[in-house]
Parts: structure tokens; C-alpha cells; sequence
């Protein structure tokens, strides 16, 4: 496996290459693409203003190995606790018990479900106040491997989860799974993605950074003190390319990649 050669809080954000043709296949599939509505997806946000800054609320997610999302109702609006994973388009729906959430406290559950007629099991833990929801244990029948990132949605701030891929070309070649997270809030936001090359999921890794716009953008990226937009939301896709210089070993690669809405 290529070493990546990223910054401890950098991560490559990913990416699917596109051969270029002529074909007139070729011309309706990337129109396809670019016409691209996840009409499944929410438009506005589900997370009720009283608990933006609570435990309880709507937490997202999106996972590689292979790839999917996932969302968590921790007592929104009722006093129950339910989620929903998508994982290579099998649907596992997950309950939780009933419990009094301690709202001075951590909060932490397990949520269980059943994915193709096998067990799965979530623990989720939430620190108090609705920060660094994570999942902190997960059985899912195969799918040893499976990491992956959450965030908490607010009122005021629609939180979309994408699903795409990415290749590397240049002085090494590579390709894997990449999948983010993405908060607009006027004219900026945040992202945060995952990245693992195909065959290594358990090797994934995450990174956060802003949005201007409807960009994304990673600061200072690979510590060399520039900002560079990885990427672009367009209506529910997302796509970039850049390249990337590593100065040490004076190699250079061309980052590409492309993904879609699905949560």
C-alpha cells in the first residue's frame, strides 16, 4: 500500500477519475451525473432548535467499509432513540431501549438492528452538550472493517452527507473510497471527509475543514501555508481536482474526485 504522506490533521481529500472520450455514452452519463437529485434527501433540517446545544438531537454519518450513512434520532422530538444505516444500499433500521439521557453527562447506547437477517450492534457516545458524537464499537456482519465520521445537525444548519470515490495519478497511483460530511451556514460552513484506498478501509482517515461558498477548503494544506479548494458542491454532487506537491521528496500527484448526495 502507497503511504499517503499526509500531515497528522490532513488528510487527501478523494476522488474518481474520469476518462475522457468522445462516445456519445460517455456525454449522457456525465450529464446524468451532473442532473444528479437525491430526492430521498431532506431540504431543510430535522433537528428541532432546543436541542441544538443538548445531547438529544439528529447526529449523521457516513462510513467506509464499504460505504454507506447512517442517522440517529437521540429523542429529537419524542423520547425515543432510533437510527437508520445504509451500508451498500442494504438498510438496517436500529432501536435503542428507552433511557432518561442526563443531560449534565456523557451520553452513551448501543443500537441494534438487523442487516441481512444478521445482528448488527452500534455503540454511540456522545459527549455532553451534543459534542464528538463517535461510534465507538460496531457489529456489523461483513463488514469487520467499517469506520466512521458523525456529526450533529442543528436547527440552522442542513448537514448532508455525500458518498464518492477518488484516484491519485502522477509519481503514484492509487484509488479508494471518499465520503463527507457538509454544513452550509450562509456564506460559509464546514466539511469533514474520509478517505480509505480500496482494500484498506480500517486504515481510514478523517480530516475537518471550512467552506467559502459552496467550496471546500483545506488550510494550509500539507503545512505548507495555502489554502486550496479541493472541491465543489454543485445541487447534491461534488467534484475537484488539484495536485498536490510534496516537497521532501519532490513528488507530484494529481488528486481527482467525484461523489454524490445520499443523505
Amino acid at each position: 500500500m502507497q503511504e499517503l504522506k499526509l500531515s497528522p490533521l490532513k488528510i487527501i481529500p478523494v476522488l474518481l477519475a474520469v476518462i475522457v472520450t468522445f462516445s456519445c455514452s460517455k456525454d449522457n452519463k456525465e450529464d446524468k451525473d451532473d442532473d444528479y437529485t437525491c430526492t430521498s434527501c431532506a431540504s431543510a433540517p430535522i433537528a428541532v432548535a432546543a436541542n441544538n446545544t443538548l445531547t438529544k438531537g439528529i447526529y449523521k454519518g457516513v462510513l467506509i467499509g464499504s460505504t454507506g450513512t447512517l442517522i440517529f434520532d437521540i429523542q429529537n422530538t419524542t423520547n425515543t432513540i432510533t437510527g437508520t444505516m445504509v451500508i451498500d444500499g442494504k438498510v438496517a433500521d436500529l432501536t435503542c431501549e428507552a433511557v432518561e439521557i442526563d443531560l449534565s453527562a456523557d451520553f452513551e447506547a448501543s443500537l441494534t438492528g438487523t442487516l441481512n437477517g444478521y445482528l448488527v450492534i452500534i455503540r454511540f457516545h456522545i459527549d455532553k452538550g451534543g459534542i464528538n458524537p463517535r461510534i465507538i464499537e460496531a457489529d456489523i456482519p461483513g463488514h469487520p472493517d467499517a469506520v466512521f465520521l458523525v456529526a450533529k445537525e442543528t436547527s440552522d444548519a442542513l448537514l448532508e452527507c455525500y458518498e464518492g470515490a477518488y484516484t491519485i495519478t502522477g509519481d503514484w497511483t492509487e484509488e479508494g473510497t471518499y465520503n463527507f460530511l457538509v454544513t452550509r451556514k450562509g456564506g460559509g460552513g464546514t466539511w469533514s471527509g474520509i478517505v480509505a484506498e480500496d482494500g484498506f478501509p480500517g486504515e481510514a482517515q478523517t480530516d475537518t475543514d471550512y467552506m467559502s461558498g459552496n467550496n471546500l477548503v483545506d488550510a494550509n494544506r500539507l503545512g505548507q501555508g495555502r489554502d486550496v479548494v479541493i472541491g465543489t458542491v454543485n445541487g447534491h454532487t461534488i467534484s475537484g481536482s488539484f495536485v498536490d506537491v510534496y516537497d521532501d521528496d519532490d513528488e507530484k500527484v494529481t488528486i481527482a474526485h467525484k461523489g454524490k448526495r445520499t443523505l
